[in-house]
């Protein structure tokens, strides 16, 4: 695709001698949210971390607005415009809200950093609330809200969000879909990695179904939705 910011070609990542993603062929374009679907151990963490330069790629590229940023450090992949959230809510828990986002805004300079910062906060004003408050005491939709914040400070062309719907409740989670549609709206590609089918096709374009470290199914999310077979068939394991 002309319009894609981010390029998977191929991409092989190796665990313990084996693949655990293997011949991954995916595009993530501006503009939009795109999303993986998949069961557990389907490889969906590991194509993330591939993008994020903390799995290695064995074989095939990844590519940013045309840039090859295959195996290149993780600090050198965000600077290429790439942030991705982790699954799990890793953010510095004896930390505050306000030097969590200071720590992800410190490789900009003075100016970007404190743009990035007001950007940030504008998509998620609940944090000014609880700005000196440490990482620990915040409700897991809170810490969700600032390791998102802290992806977007920079003002990435791709952003690659691993889970964001894990152990949320599910009004937590409706604050936060609309997040990724605005940011997408910016300009940005977003690439959502999820397990629940109901919550990523509601936002996306495209879509990628994983099963056993391999893409399924590709195309568009309205195809797989409007389809329970077709949906049944490339997301659920095969008896």
């Amino acid at each position: 695709m002309s319009d894609a910011l981010l390029v998977l070609a191929d991409v092989t990542v190796q665990r313990g001698g084996r693949a655990v993603a293997e011949g991954i062929n995916l595009s993530a374009p501006a503009g939009e949210v795109t999303t993986i679907l998949g069961p557990n151990g389907a490889g969906k963490s590991s194509t993330a971390a591939a993008i994020a330069g903390l799995a290695r790629v064995s074989a095939g590229s990844v590519k940013v607005a045309g840039t090859d940023i295959t195996n290149r450090r993780p600090e050198r992949v965000r600077a290429a415009g790439v942030s991705v959230v982790p699954e799990g809510r890793r953010l510095l828990t004896d930390l505050s809200v306000e030097d969590n986002l200071k720590v992800a805004s410190f490789s900009l300079g003075k100016v970007a950093a404190a743009e990035g910062l007001a950007y940030a906060l504008s998509l998620f004003p609940e944090l000014e609330k609880r700005w000196k408050v440490g990482g620990r005491l915040l409700s897991g939709g809170e810490q969700q809200m600032v390791v998102l914040a802290q992806a977007l400070v920079s003002k990435p062309k791709v952003l690659v969000v691993d889970e964001l719907s894990l152990g949320l409740a599910p009004v937590v989670v409706k604050r936060l879909v609309p997040v990724l549609t605005e940011v997408a709206s910016s300009g940005v590609a977003v690439l959502l990695i999820e397990q629940f089918a109901h919550i990523a096709l509601s936002l996306a374009t495209g879509a990628y179904v994983l099963e056993s470290g391999r893409v399924r199914y590709s195309g568009t999310a309205k195809e797989l939705s409007d389809n329970p077979e077709l949906l049944h068939s490339a997301y659920l394991l095969r008896d």
